[in-house]
């Protein structure tokens, strides 16, 4: 890309930016209910995960340029009630190469982090689900290492059924399987496979027991939420999210029924270093 052409696509994001230039429209079936832009500072604890237990919403970020990660804690309105920084603790850095959170889910007053960290010349070696105190959003001292021989390319996100006492996840490019784990224990049960393959998922939620994963789109501003059913491993569409920054990052998903209609709750990271939220209910 030339300095003329990087120039005018920065402006461009500015200018979308500042102005809110588009519209975030969904199709038939779902209404966007609500959005929050986070500030840049706050966006750097939350542009990654995002998951709910009823009192607050919790969130993940990483700048793995910088070698930063952090949770955040917020109330059902999305106000900051807390961060934490430096979220991965220094040795799994210096040891495995760890300095990224990804997707995350609560249960049981924990949070459950997927971790990962690239070795160089060595790809994705290390894949952690780290466990976090939801209250203080402190690291508990408990992990699970799931390894690479499923997880080829990271671990991009988590999803628990606690009613089914299991979690998922899945590596992130041309996924085939989903891999379960046994929540209270991480032992892994094995795999289901899918009825078509599917991509890039950034974050996953389940609720009453289907499981809904987040695609990112590379090449469009069209993302999709994906509904996934465990028994049959049967893939649709659930609905499709349209957002008018092409250079968006769809991020996590959180599937929690809210007071105010609310059901599906993303989280995208718009490149300039903020987090957006928003808040879809069933029409």
């Amino acid at each position: 890309m030339s300095k003329i052409t990087s120039f005018f696509t920065t402006l461009i994001l500015i200018i979308s930016y500042i102005f809110g230039a588009g519209s975030n429209t969904v199709s038939d079936g779902y209404r966007l209910v609500r959005k929050e832009k986070m500030n840049s500072v706050t966006s750097m604890y939350t542009a990654q995960g995002l998951c709910c237990d009823g009192e607050f919403f919790y969130g993940s970020g990483a700048l793995t340029a910088i070698n930063f990660t952090g949770l955040a804690k917020f109330d059902l309105g999305m106000k900051c009630v807390k961060k934490v920084k430096n979220a991965v603790p220094k040795e799994f850095y210096e040891k495995y190469g760890s300095n990224h959170i990804g997707g995350i889910d609560c249960a049981g007053g924990k949070i459950y982090a997927s971790v990962e960290g690239k070795i160089k010349g060595q790809g994705y070696v290390y894949n952690f689900i780290l466990l976090y105190d939801c209250e203080t959003l402190e690291y508990t001292g408990t992990y699970y290492d799931l390894t690479s021989d499923y997880l080829t390319d990271g671990i991009a996100w988590c999803a628990i059924d606690r009613d089914a006492g299991l979690l998922y996840t899945s590596k992130f490019k041309d996924v085939t399987e989903i891999l379960r784990y046994d929540l209270e224990t991480m032992e892994f049960l094995g795999t289901f496979p899918l009825q078509e393959e599917v991509t890039r998922i950034q974050g996953g939620s389940v609720y009453e027991g289907i499981l809904y994963l987040s695609y990112d789109a590379s090449d469009s501003c069209e993302e999709q939420i994906l509904r996934i059913d465990p028994a049959d491993g049967s893939v649709s569409v659930e609905f499709t999210r349209y957002l008018p920054n092409y250079d968006n990052e769809a991020e996590d998903i959180c599937v929690y029924p809210l007071p105010d209609g609310t059901l599906f709750h993303t989280v995208d990271y718009d490149k300039l270093v903020n987090a957006n939220f928003m808040h879809y209910a069933k029409t």
